[in-house]
Order: structure tokens, then C-alpha cells, then sequence
């Protein structure tokens, strides 16, 4: 018996619609076989990924504060929110100080350059400052703090919002550098004997949160074998000044 086949308009005189069309471009465009140059881009992009991946995830990279407590991290975002209601009332403060001083306010620009010829005293260590603050103390019997851990404590104080620093008997200004010696840490040349005393004015909460955050300054000092200890003091008394070069 003769085998009988459907008629393919193809093949048939009757010309193709727009829609018979549009079914054949779109059956060629999914049945696209990738050539040996996709291929390779394809594996190349893939490698690629892989050492991202690598890179950024390494086995034993502790992350940082991973194993904090949770009352850590709490103390830790109290002091990063105090740091910036700080910047935003000095950002307010100057805001409105430009605004005064736009508007020709002889008085305001008078009051604001004696506020700053005060807080250079301050900065330059030329004149004695009270206020609030903290009083730091390091027992130290086997000498295991160095120039550089002091160094450390003058920065985290200051990060903090300390306006005025005394290590020792000595002032700590701009200029004021750390050294070892055979005989003790040296601050500015002076020998700082032990306990070692730190005394900073400042916001009290706000340093003794820096000071103790974990992994920090507080924890540096007790990995050595020494005590670390602070108090807050309402009225802290730094008189220590260094000598005015400018007059």
C-alpha cells in the first residue's frame, strides 16, 4: 500500500504567513548550538568566579567581632552613636556659626576667635584644663608595657573626644613622642615610673566605652600581665602645661 505523507507548505506553491515566519526564526534562535569559542568565554567566566570566591571567603579568617557578646557589641554601637551625636552638634555648631558670621555679627566672630585661642591652649598644652574625665591606672610589675602600647591609649583617648592628656608628670601635645628604655617607657624624654597614671578630660562614658571595648586597649594590657584599671572623675584637674615658644 502506497505510504502517504502530509504535504509541507514548503514545499507546496502556497507562500509562507508572517506568523509561520516568526515560529521558524524563533525555533532556530532556541535551538542555537554554542560554538568552541562559548565555550571557552563560558569557562573562562567560571574560573574567574571561583577565585573570587576563594579570595573572599579564606578557611580560618576569623571575622571581626565573630565572637563578641552581645552586651560587646551593644556597648560597642553606644560608642560609634556618641562619636556621631558629637559630629553632629560640631556640625551644627559651625553651621551656625557660618550663617552668624555671614550676616557680619561682630559679636559672634569675636566670641567664636576666643574660643578658639582657647582650644588651641588646650590643643598646644599651654594652659592647665578642669573639667570632666577619666583617670587611667596600669600596674605594671614586670614591665611588659611599652612605648607603643601607651601610644595606643594616648589615640584611643583622643579618638574618644579628648581635649586634654597627661601621661605621667608630662603633657601630651601634637609633638609629644613614646620611646623604650632600659629603664621604662619614655614620654618626651621623661621616664614614667610605675603605676603608670593617665589622666584625660573628656566625656567620661564615651572614653571608658572606647577604653574597655573588647579586644582593645584594656584587653592589650591585662594580655601582658599587668592591671588595668579607670575611674571617672567630675572634676579632673590636668596642670602639667608645657612651655609657650610663641612669646
Amino acid at each position: 500500500m502506497p505510504e502517504t505523507t502530509s504535504p509541507d507548505p514548503s514545499d507546496s506553491g502556497t507562500p509562507l504567513t508572517d506568523a509561520d515566519r516568526s515560529t521558524r526564526s524563533l525555533l532556530r534562535q532556541l535551538s542555537f548550538q554554542p560554538e568552541r569559542p562559548h565555550l571557552v568565554i563560558g569557562l573562562l567566566f567560571l574560573i574567574l568566579g571561583l577565585l573570587v570566591t576563594v579570595a573572599l571567603v579564606r578557611p580560618g579568617q576569623e571575622v571581626p567581632w565573630q565572637n563578641a557578646r552581645t552586651e560587646d557589641l551593644v556597648q560597642i554601637l553606644d560608642d560609634l552613636g556618641a562619636r556621631q551625636d558629637r559630629l553632629d552638634a560640631e556640625a551644627v555648631r559651625l553651621s551656625t556659626l557660618q550663617r552668624d558670621l555671614e550676616q557680619g555679627s561682630t559679636v559672634e566672630a569675636l566670641a567664636e576667635s576666643q574660643r578658639k585661642l582657647e582650644s588651641l591652649k588646650v590643643l598646644t598644652g599651654t594652659t592647665p584644663v578642669v573639667g570632666p574625665g577619666v583617670a587611667m591606672t596600669i600596674t605594671d610589675p614586670e614591665g611588659a608595657v611599652d612605648g607603643p602600647l601607651l601610644l595606643d591609649a594616648v589615640q584611643e583617648l583622643r579618638d574618644s573626644g579628648a581635649e586634654a592628656i597627661q601621661v605621667g608628670d608630662t603633657r601630651v601635645v601634637v609633638g609629644t613622642w613614646f620611646a623604650d628604655s632600659p629603664d621604662g617607657v619614655l614620654v618626651d624624654g621623661n621616664l614614667v615610673t610605675g603605676p603608670i597614671r593617665v589622666l584625660a578630660i573628656g566625656d567620661p562614658e564615651t572614653m571608658t566605652a572606647a577604653l574597655n571595648i573588647p579586644g582593645g586597649l584594656a584587653d592589650s594590657v591585662r594580655t601582658r600581665g599587668a592591671d588595668f584599671a579607670t575611674s571617672t572623675v567630675q572634676s579632673l584637674s590636668i596642670s602639667v602645661t608645657v612651655p609657650n615658644t610663641t612669646e
